[in-house]
């Protein structure tokens, strides 16, 4: 007993060193990492989006509500003031965004920003031709967004779902604005045998933002779509023009992305 109360102080002195060693040693270097969370909203005129609810007017004069809304964003790239791109590369870049699922509306992809100050955003509205596949996505909601391979397969860019009236005491009628891969015809009717080639109508919005990101501090950024802005005033789009759809009709679709390249914002929060 009295040999073991003498070594106490050496015993002690071993083990603080043996601790200070794994301190040091053991303990490999932190990267600093700087992670970006993008949040998504849905607005009309810039107040946020109630869904279900016959209360919104666009341009045309026509009174609709939304009932469904669904739509991929993709190739989201950070243009910093020096430096090089960054584009986001986590599940291919593409990201889908359901009105009925709210946690699509935020995205924290794995992708590493380096620190930097950035003045400017882009992204892909819809899927690239190069990367819009069919069945590319095998399991729902995505899976859902499939395109008729007829028409030029694919996916979906979106899906607005509406019922629409012209005039207060009519019958809401429903209205399908649906966007994806447009199709040229031989005859004057819409006949899918009679397809003489596809049109990729997904575009590119390139929006300012000025974004400091320093070392590992995480940022959030909110892309906005203003659905009012889809149906004018860069063209006015009548719901009245067209028979409950758009789906086919290459021109409507193109008059529906003309507008839509203005339907979104972007600022740092």
């Amino acid at each position: 007993m009295i040999i073991f109360r003498n070594n106490i102080p050496v015993l002690l002195l071993s083990i603080l060193f043996l601790f200070s060693c794994r301190k040091d040693n053991d303990t490999p270097d932190t990267p600093v990492t700087n992670r970006l969370t993008i949040l998504f909203e849905q607005s009309v005129d810039t107040v946020p989006l109630q869904p279900d609810t016959l209360i919104y007017i666009n341009a045309a004069g026509n009174n609709y509500k939304v009932t469904d809304l669904q739509y991929f964003i993709s190739d989201i790239t950070f243009y910093p003031k020096s430096g090089e791109e960054q584009t986001i590369k986590s599940h291919d870049g593409i990201h889908y965004i359901d009105l009925r699922l709210p946690d699509t509306f935020v995205w924290t992809p794995a992708d590493i920003i380096p620190e930097g100050e950035y003045d400017s955003v882009s992204f892909i509205f819809g899927i690239s031709e190069e990367k819009n596949i069919s069945n590319r996505f095998p399991n729902p909601p995505e899976r859902d967004m499939a395109w008729p391979d007829i028409l030029g397969g694919g996916y979906h860019y979106m899906k607005l779902n509406m019922m629409w009236r012209n005039e207060p005491s009519a019958n809401p009628m429903p209205f399908m604005f649906h966007l994806g891969i447009g199709q040229t015809y031989s005859g004057t009717t819409h006949d899918p045998d009679s397809i003489t080639g596809y049109v990729q109508n997904y575009f590119k919005v390139k929006l300012p933002v000025t974004m400091v990101i320093p070392a590992g501090t995480p940022q959030k950024i909110i892309l906005s779509m203003d659905l009012n802005k889809w149906f004018g005033p860069v063209e006015i789009f009548d719901f009245a023009d067209y028979p409950m759809m758009i789906m086919q009709d290459q021109a409507a679709m193109e008059s529906g992305c003309r507008n839509g390249k203005h339907a979104f914002s972007v600022r740092v929060k």
